[in-house]
């Protein structure tokens, strides 16, 4: 063989040979570098955690699944005391029922507030905020929720009643979702709220007696979200002379406590009647001769008042895992369809 040729032939050989270990060789430096990144990483990991408290050996576990369990614990435990300050679903009722109980309980109310002294407003197409189901039936599953929005405006509008409220200008009740036109969910999983508004006039007493009332209720709990309160008197009281001080004749209300203003007694024919006929025409207006060495300023303001309350639900554990059950298979229905 001419040496030329094996020359060629062992130089092409050996750049095959060279060339296949440098490719090889940096092949495996690439995966070595991988490998050893990846271990650091690891390390790195380790490191981390033995640094964080509690370290996450088995005995910090445990610790941790018991603080876990108490908590679990205490929830529930809320959550059952939740349950004694506010009225359980009625889940029996039906549409049809539901829209009798609404009937009755406008006309119910209508009456109450009638004899109770309260001028409703438009009072003929009152209907406690259910317009809606006067003449429909609700879907079957927020008839309980309805049901229990129904009872808590029932107790509010009473109360209103009850503590000596003049007259109820507006009522509103914001939809709930469900319903057509409202929201497609709550806020909260855990909290849900049922707005509704209302502007009324009344005695600063009997505003006073009112958020009293519903922030003791023991039924529902209510949350004075706005309020907004104007005084509709915006004249204060005429100043009286020394000789107007020392003679003015005194007469109250026995029931509301108010005492006649000067402007009253102007009326009964106050300086230019006697006094017995002065203390007859007081007594067929209600008051009574009081004798007094002050007169009350303050207290004695007519308030129309607006407020936004939110009647609110707290929902239990086994309700929420219901309800997002129910929403899991709506989803997967829609998703069918």
């Amino acid at each position: 063989m001419n040496y030329k040729v094996w020359l060629i032939t062992f130089g092409i050989v050996a750049a095959l040979v060279i060339g296949g270990s440098g490719f090889y060789a940096f092949s495996g430096y690439g995966k070595y570098s991988d490998a050893l990144q990846n271990w650091d990483d690891k390390v790195g990991t380790i490191e981390s955690l033995e640094r964080r408290v509690p370290y996450p050996n088995k005995a910090n576990s445990e610790a941790l699944g018991e603080k876990v369990a108490q908590y679990e614990q205490s929830v529930e435990e809320l959550f059952k005391s939740l349950d004694t300050f506010q009225s359980p679903l009625d889940t029996t009722l039906t549409g049809p029922e539901f829209q009798r109980k609404v009937k009755d309980r406008v006309q119910e109310f209508r009456k109450y507030a009638e004899d109770g002294g309260l001028v409703i407003t438009d009072a003929s197409d009152f209907q406690m905020g259910f317009d809606a189901y006067s003449n429909s039936i609700p879907p079957q599953d927020l008839v309980a929720v309805l049901d229990y929005e129904l009872g808590a405006i029932d107790y509010l509008l009473r109360s209103l009643v009850d503590v000596g409220s003049s007259s109820l200008v507006s009522f509103e009740r914001d939809l709930i979702p469900g319903e057509a036109g409202a929201p497609n969910g709550h806020e909260s999983s855990v909290v849900h709220k049922y707005p509704v508004r209302l502007r009324f006039s009344g005695q600063h007493d009997s505003f006073q007696a009112l958020i009293n009332k519903l922030a003791n209720d023991t039924a529902f709990f209510y949350v004075v979200r706005v309020l907004k309160v104007r005084n509709e008197v915006t004249e204060g009281p005429v100043k009286l002379t020394a000789a107007q001080q020392s003679s003015l004749p005194m007469f109250e209300n026995p029931n509301t406590k108010e005492v006649a203003s000067f402007e009253r007694l102007e009326e009964w024919g106050y300086p230019t009647v006697s006094d017995e006929e002065l203390a007859t025409v007081a007594r067929e207006n209600g008051f009574i001769s009081s004798a007094k060495d002050a007169r009350v300023l303050m207290g004695q303001e007519n308030l129309n008042v607006f407020m936004v309350v939110d009647v609110v639900r707290f929902i239990s554990p086994e309700e929420m895992a219901a309800n997002e059950k129910t929403k899991a298979e709506d989803d997967r229905g829609g998703r069918k369809r």
